[in-house]
């Protein structure tokens, strides 16, 4: 499961495509077992295939990239974890991959955005909204031991293609988000999770023109007219923490920290800062488990 922040005003929807894959699989037809209070497993194999469950999340978000504007939301979020051998969606998303060797897979990863009222940001008031994103396409993944038992760094090369959801669907073009990362769920015996990531995003001119373009209609004095371009849109770097306190209630924290400088439309009249963060905290109940137990990773 995840609630990770990748980008100002944006966020990951695993609960939504999980729950869509979990439809699309056998593994919904699965036996269901009670929950119990035992500590967490020490391995993959002694996790459930599938369990579902609700994450009430408190966040705070920048409107969009680059905005000196944020948002704080407390949102319950229901999620869906499937532990396949092909299909998975867990801690770090939802995808249906293919291992190529020992270190290296491919697979098809999603994810998404909220959506920002103009009417509520100083920058863009009087203009168009900014709809849900979703986000679809290929991802190489590498992987190699790290410094510690269990632990992994983790390259990740995903291209996606972006489609805006709102009153209809629209295309938005294409992100590039190279990640590398540290990861280890083996912490104190299993109990906790921990991944810190290095990314950078560079983005189609149809998607930076959806963040930062304002045609000649929407120009003020204050705000004139800008017409973006594609290329680099910013990095950032984050942590993210999960505690099990029993197999059925895990605690969540994560923060990410944002910097624009050298964005290819920092002068838009849109771009108005260059530095943000973003924060979770959130309790997750699991209420679902299967009896089938997980595919080794």
């Amino acid at each position: 499961m995840r609630l990770p922040v990748r980008r100002p005003g944006s966020r990951p929807l695993p609960a939504l495509l999980a729950v869509i894959a979990a439809v699309l699989t056998p593994a919904a037809h699965a036996q269901i077992q009670p929950i119990t209070t035992e500590t967490r497993p020490a391995s993959a194999a002694d996790l459930p295939r599938w369990e579902g469950g609700v994450l009430l999340a408190a966040l705070t978000i920048p409107d969009y990239p680059a905005s000196d504007e944020s948002r704080h939301l407390v949102l319950p979020v229901p999620y869906f974890i499937y532990r396949g051998r092909v299909l998975r969606a867990d801690d770090n998303g939802s995808r249906l991959r293919r291992r190529l060797a020992p270190n290296l897979e491919i697979d098809i990863s999603g994810g998404g955005s909220l959506s920002s009222d103009a009417s509520d940001t100083d920058a863009r008031r009087g203009m168009p909204d900014l709809d849900y994103l979703v986000e679809l396409g290929p991802n190489l993944r590498l992987s190699y031991p790290g410094p510690h038992p269990k632990s992994l760094i983790v390259v990740n090369l995903p291209v996606r293609g972006v489609v805006s959801v709102g009153s209809d669907l629209g295309w938005q073009g294409l992100r590039f988000a190279p990640e590398l990362a540290y990861v280890n769920e083996r912490f104190l015996d299993g109990r906790l999770a921990l991944n810190a990531s290095l990314v950078s995003e560079f983005a189609s001119e149809r998607l930076q023109r959806y963040f930062y373009e304002v045609e000649p209609v929407y120009a003020t004095p204050e705000r004139p007219a800008y017409r973006a371009s594609a290329g680099y849109l910013g990095s950032s770097l984050g942590a993210r923490a999960w505690y099990s306190f029993t197999p059925s209630l895990r605690g969540l924290i994560s923060v990410r920290w944002y910097n624009h400088d050298g964005a290819a439309n920092e002068d838009s009249p849109l771009f108005r800062r260059a530095n943000g963060y973003s924060a979770t905290i959130g309790l997750a109940w699991s209420f679902l488990r299967s009896s089938e137990r997980a595919a080794e990773d």
